[in-house]
Parts: structure tokens; C-alpha cells; sequence
């Protein structure tokens, strides 16, 4: 088997949904403009690439019609370039860098881009639902329709993690995103996207287009304080999960030009870390953010990992308790996991962020001189997964 190198990396800044600077953007143009930019980054050409496979939530409507192919045909990179949409919801980003990671380890192609796109704005208000229900199997496990908000509070409520505890975890993920970005991290990883965005005037109500310029990340709070966040009210009454201690909805995309790492290094491209491998796991349903845990320690046993092996860990912030549950049944040490804030503050694009992860946790490791990385995302209906990546 062939290692698997990652030679590039980029992403646009992640937008409010509704209300950002992606409101409008279709699909193809965001994740288009994601594949150019891993291209350029990684000094090859276009027509190199030998498949294109885009991890997406909602793959539907405006990202729908398989729209890797699509973004690889708009991005200019040939006719003769495929593309596969994979949808495994949070983890569709994670499962897309496996797929592309695994052809190329098993000789079936050379050099290939991994990435992940949402429009929440345009896909998840127009979802359909047309026989989105199955009733036999909702009346035997209702939790798999459950919302995600559900799940948080459940676990939370099952696991014994306050409210209290979730909303100072908040304060301090964004503190450390807005360390990162002051220290110009975020910029480092971030492709400025030109775009048309729907402005609604508050007042009036009327909307207008406008062009604009989307280069930094739009969601982070530097201000955020345990007071503020305690005068917020729970989405589900009873429930601790509120509009603060969740990750935001969001746009984005997110891409990665993997390869044979002896090309790679015959070529002489720069080499961002090796992709290992990638664990998978599965829980029940209604317990969705507990799913990271044994998926982590699934690719660790697979490659004989110890915890003190690992240098950094990224664990998904899809809600403060998914990281506060993962980060205390695994004890990995705070001042090596989610250094750089995460989700509840940036923003949460489904099939983007495990691409996002991937791709900050190498770029932080060279800043540190460090070798060993695991990221790990949970995903609806019950499922983790999780990545080992490695800087050589």
C-alpha cells in the first residue's frame, strides 16, 4: 500500500447562513472555486486530477445532481475529470478524504482532491420531504429523525453535563478562534471568494443583491461571557442546548489535493502531512454525539496509537456537550485539543467542516513542529469517524 500524502489545502471563510455572504452562492461556483485553489496551492494542473469527491449534508437542490462532478467540470479542470458526492452528513468531509485516500494507497490513481461544500441557505429551508419518513422504522426507532438538538440534549441530560458547564466551555472555544484569527491562523487556510449576497433592509424588509468580498470568517464572538450566554433560552424548553452553545448554520466549502506521496516528493511538492487512515463507529441513534469516542479509538488500535502518541486532537464541536462528552471519555489533555477554537464559533458547514479539520489540525502541527494528529466528527443517525493524520 502507498502512503497517501496531502499537498495542499484551502477553504472559503464559512458564512452565516441566510444572512452571510453565501446566501446566494450555488453550490458549484463555491466548491469550483475551493478545487482551483487546492490546484494552484499544490503546483499541478487541472487535468491530473484523476477523481473529485465532495463530502455534502444535503446533497440536494443547489447541491445536488452530483455536484463534484459539476464543480470539477465549472473549476475548468476537464471533461476527462470525475466527480463523486458522498453524503455521510458531518462526517461526509472525513468519509471523502478515506475514499480518495484509499484509491490512491490501493494504486488505483495517483493525485486526488478531497473536499466537502454546504449551502445551507439555499438547500436546508427547501429540503425536500417527500417520503422522508419511514413510518415502520420511525415507530421502532423514533430517534433517527430526531433533530440534532434533541440528541445534544439528550446526551447531555444521560451524561451528567450542566448547562453551566456547556456555556464555559463556549467562552472558552471563542476565545481561542479569536486568538487564532488575531494571530492570522484562519487567514492562513482561507480563499478569498467574490460573490453576490441578498441584503434585507430591517426596516423596510425590502432585499437587494450586493457584490462582496467574503475573506474572513463571519460567525466568531470575541465578546461571548458566561453572562450572556446564560440569558439564553433553550431551543427545547427543558432542554440545556441553546442558540450559544451549538454550532451555527452555516456556508462553505473546502478542498484538498491528495496524492502518492513518492510523486509528491519526486515532484518536490510541498507535503502538508500523511493521511493514515480513518475509523468508523456507530451508536445509537438518539446518543449521536458519544460516536466519536469509540471511532477514535477504532483508528487507534488500528495503527497502534497510545494517547500520548498524538500531539494534537481535533474534536468536532457540533454542540459544546459533543466535545465536553468525547474530550472526558477519552482525557485528552486541553491544551492540545481544538487549540484553535472550532465549530461553535466558525460555524458548522456539514460536508465541509471534516475537510476543514483535516486540513487546520496539519497546517497547526508545522506550526509546532509536531507530527501526530486525530480528528474526530460525529454524524446524524448515530455514527462517528475519525482520522489519523501524520507530518513526516
Amino acid at each position: 500500500m502507498k502512503d497517501v500524502a496531502i499537498v495542499s489545502y484551502c477553504r472559503t471563510a464559512i458564512a452565516k447562513a441566510m444572512r452571510g455572504a453565501l446566501n446566494q452562492t450555488h453550490g458549484i461556483p463555491m466548491a469550483a472555486h475551493v478545487l482551483n485553489g487546492a490546484v494552484e496551492r499544490a503546483g499541478i494542473e487541472g487535468g491530473e486530477v484523476e477523481d473529485v469527491v465532495l463530502g455534502c449534508g444535503l446533497p440536494e437542490g443547489a447541491t445536488g445532481h452530483n455536484v463534484a462532478r459539476n464543480a470539477a467540470l465549472w473549476a475548468g479542470l476537464g471533461t476527462g475529470v470525475p466527480g463523486l458526492t458522498v453524503n455521510r452528513y458531518c462526517g461526509s468531509g472525513v468519509t471523502a478524504a478515506s475514499i480518495v485516500a484509499n484509491r490512491i494507497a490501493a494504486g488505483e490513481m495517483d493525485i486526488g482532491i478531497a473536499g466537502g461544500v454546504e449551502s445551507i441557505s439555499l438547500v436546508q429551508m427547501n429540503i425536500n420531504l417527500n417520503g422522508f419518513f419511514y413510518e415502520p422504522l420511525q415507530q421502532k426507532m423514533p430517534a433517527v429523525w430526531w433533530s440534532m438538538n434533541q440528541t445534544a440534549d439528550y446526551v447531555a441530560e444521560k451524561y451528567g453535563i450542566a448547562r453551566e458547564a456547556l456555556d464555559a466551555y463556549v467562552v472558552k472555544s471563542q476565545k481561542r478562534v479569536a486568538e487564532a484569527t488575531a494571530a492570522g491562523k484562519y487567514a492562513e487556510e482561507i480563499l478569498p471568494f467574490k460573490t453576490v449576497m441578498k441584503v434585507t433592509d430591517k426596516e423596510t424588509g425590502e432585499s437587494s443583491m450586493k457584490d462582496v468580498l467574503l475573506e474572513k470568517d463571519e460567525g466568531p464572538r470575541p465578546d461571548t461571557n458566561a453572562e450572556g450566554l446564560a440569558k439564553l433560552k433553550p431551543v427545547l424548553e427543558g432542554g440545556t442546548t441553546t442558540a450559544g452553545n451549538a454550532s451555527q448554520l452555516s456556508d462553505g466549502a473546502a478542498a484538498m489535493v491528495m496524492m502518492d506521496a513518492d510523486l509528491a516528493r519526486k515532484r518536490g511538492l510541498p507535503i502538508l502531512g500523511l493521511f493514515r487512515g480513518m475509523g468508523l463507529s456507530a451508536v445509537a441513534p438518539e446518543e449521536m454525539s458519544i460516536a466519536i469516542t469509540p471511532a477514535i479509538r477504532a483508528v487507534m488500535k488500528k495503527h497502534g496509537l497510545k494517547m500520548d502518541d498524538i500531539d494534537l486532537w481535533e474534536l468536532h464541536e457540533a454542540y459544546a456537550v459533543t466535545t465536553l462528552y468525547n474530550q472526558r471519555e477519552l482525557d485528552t489533555p486541553w491544551e492540545i485539543t481544538n487549540v484553535n477554537g472550532g465549530a461553535i464559533a466558525l460555524g458548522h458547514p456539514y460536508g465541509m467542516s471534516g475537510i476543514r479539520y483535516l486540513g487546520s489540525v496539519l497546517m497547526e502541527l508545522r506550526r509546532r513542529g509536531k507530527s501526530k494528529a486525530i480528528a474526530g466528527v460525529c454524524t446524524a443517525g448515530g455514527m462517528g469517524t475519525a482520522a489519523y493524520l501524520e507530518r513526516v
